[in-house]
């Protein structure tokens, strides 16, 4: 559940405070590691993704049902997570997010708003189409992980990121469609029922 707050919650809780945002940010000073601080992983060898990670490259958006019953499995699992945002604002946000992977570079697009990862290859799985790897995220802790793809007859494919059990599912998407998202820098709708 953390990984899925933590890649949707905090990008989505950030969109929403564009004030907060625009503010002039000082040169970020580097923190002495303590011992709350996550070590950096060490280093793996890379391999090459080759084809399959070839069809990991494009353009994404999340899956909202598929999403929704990850969220809802988490909270079933954890009853004390919490979620950055209410549920139906959480779900605003996720429907508006896009996606886009390029070679070695994952970034996150919201409201506006971007968040970058870059990732290495471990290991190549041809036949279950996954790939596993180690990703950096903007502060530089290196987690594992896993990208597994799934192509359909009709030509669509759908990206399964996978860490500790937990799914982003993303399905592809056109160029205009990813700019549309990408572009999205008002607040989601929410139902007037919402308080």
């Amino acid at each position: 559940m953390k990984f899925l707050i933590k890649t949707f919650g905090l990008l989505a809780a950030l969109s929403l405070f564009p004030a907060a945002a625009q503010q002039e940010k000082a040169p970020a000073k580097k923190k002495a590691p303590s011992k709350e601080t996550p070590a950096k992983a060490p280093a793996v060898k890379t391999v090459d993704g080759g084809k399959l990670e070839k069809k990991i490259i494009g353009k994404w958006a999340p899956d909202p049902e598929a999403m929704m019953k990850e969220i809802q499995k988490g909270l079933a699992d954890d009853p004390s997570a919490a979620l950055p945002l209410p549920l139906p604002l959480l779900q605003a946000v996720i429907q508006k997010m896009a996606v886009s992977v390029q070679k070695g570079e994952v970034t996150i697009h919201s409201m506006g708003k971007k968040q970058t990862a870059t990732y290495r290859i471990t290991k190549v799985d041809k036949a279950a189409n996954k790939l596993t790897m180690q990703i950096t995220d903007e502060e530089g802790i290196a987690q594992g992980g896993s990208a597994t793809v799934e192509e359909k007859k009709d030509g669509s494919k759908t990206l399964i990121l996978e860490k500790d059990g937990e799914k982003v599912v993303l399905n592809s998407i056109s160029a205009s469609e990813f700019e549309k998202r990408r572009n999205t820098r008002d607040k989601p709708a929410v139902s007037p029922n919402f308080r």
